[in-house]
């Protein structure tokens, strides 16, 4: 016997964990480093001071080594886990539990540090870009609760009392 149930469970949960991660990761990239829009406390460090882009740079890369360590975390977890199953599990489970996990994560970035925190914006001095930010974030967890969808459809129904022969 084997635990389908729980490796799904741990595959939603660690790929998620990644995701959450990764697109936290990618977020600094590409908007903190190559658009430079915005930093991590740019509404509390002016970012066009030389002093306030250093201390915003220093954040910027203290947020990004602990969000390296959690997709490092959802990825030696999923390792283990597909490691430690014995049926094939679904990498559109994965695709669509990090496409969440990211959605989550920037959901989480436009509302509390947008508006409740008011610790940065999309860019630099507006608002006019904070809106449409959550909506592409609310699309990205759409997208990854879509391919989890998908996966069930196309893998049919799990059952965790199914019998596996070794």
């Amino acid at each position: 016997m084997t635990d389908i149930g729980g490796h799904r469970r741990a595959l939603l949960l660690w790929g998620g964990v990644f995701g959450f991660g990764l697109g936290a990761v990618l977020d600094v990239v590409i908007f903190h480093q190559i658009l430079q829009t915005h930093h991590l406390l740019s509404s509390v460090y002016d970012p066009l001071s030389y002093d306030g882009l250093r201390t915003n740079v220093m954040f910027d890369g203290l947020f990004s080594l602990s969000m390296l360590l959690i997709a490092g975390l959802g990825a030696t977890m999923l390792w283990r886990t597909v490691n430690r199953a014995r049926e094939p599990l679904s990498g559109l489970v994965v695709v669509g539990a990090g496409l969440v996990g990211a959605g989550v994560f920037n959901v989480f970035d436009g509302v509390v540090d947008h508006y409740l925190l008011g610790i940065h914006d999309v860019v630099h001095g507006t608002e006019a870009w904070n809106p449409p930010w959550v909506l592409v974030s609310l699309l990205m967890l759409g997208a990854g609760l879509l391919a989890l969808r998908v996966a069930d459809r196309r893998d049919g129904p799990r059952d965790a009392t199914e019998e596996v022969a070794d």
